[in-house]
């Protein structure tokens, strides 16, 4: 339910402001899941959905069998909902001083987080940006990859206790910065801005063991709205 309007906002943006000519603007973690659809045989018109939304289904249906198999109650309080928002807000706020400290050593920090389709959306279409990068990244990074590799380490290789966690969140927020733009136009390579997306990886991987998905996708998402929003790359 915390979730939902991030989700919400994200398919509509991609029909709407989004949208351009035949295609949509979206970020690689959402694209990549769409292309994971199409490799599976998964057909959206046979779904009666676009393309675009397989992705959204996709992460409804897994958290809904993840509620199932973990025998959650189906009650909720909307001051939960609220307090998550609070949270997540909160757990953002770390980041955008080191944000800025990382951009004061490496000038063209945030200039190679973008190009030049991006740099023209208005501030509604970064909005709608930022909660599917909260939401997919996250899905992607955390609930995946860092999920799959503390699988295979700790119930696979029966490595218990916390390492299999430090490692699983280490090579996720590792994979995390090189998905990321790092070469300026020049082909120069933005140390500071790998080390500063890796410790901002390894923050959500954190989050996400001690808080769970909906804090740290909201989390992703209040960062990132408060960065491109403030952005005048």
């Amino acid at each position: 339910m915390f979730l939902f309007p991030l989700l919400i906002l994200f398919e509509v943006g991609l029909v709407i402001w989004l949208r351009q000519g035949d295609a949509a603007m979206t970020n690689k973690a959402h694209g990549a899941l769409v292309n994971l659809f199409r490799i599976a045989g998964v057909r959206a018109e046979d779904l009666g959905l676009p393309i675009l939304s397989l992705p959204a289904v996709g992460l409804v249906m897994t958290l809904l069998a993840w509620q199932v198999i973990g025998r959650f109650p189906w009650r909720f309080r909307w001051s939960t909902v609220g307090c998550m928002a609070a949270e997540s807000v909160a757990m953002a706020a770390p980041l955008l001083p080191l944000g800025l400290l990382a951009s004061r050593f490496d000038a063209g920090l945030w200039a190679a987080s973008g190009d030049a389709s991006m740099r023209s959306l208005d501030a509604l279409s970064r909005l709608t940006m930022a909660a599917g990068a909260g939401i997919y990244e996250e899905l992607v990074f955390r609930m995946a990859v860092m999920g799959a590799l503390h699988m295979l380490l700790a119930d696979v290789g029966g490595w218990k206790g916390a390492g299999s966690w430090v490692v699983s969140a280490t090579v996720a927020a590792v994979l995390f910065a090189a998905y990321h733009p790092l070469l300026d136009p020049s082909g120069s390579f933005h140390g500071w801005r790998f080390a500063f997306l890796t410790v901002g990886g390894l923050w959500f991987g954190v989050l996400y063991h001690w808080r769970g998905f909906g804090v740290v996708a909201g989390a992703h998402a209040a960062y990132d709205i408060t960065a491109l929003l403030l952005w005048r790359g």
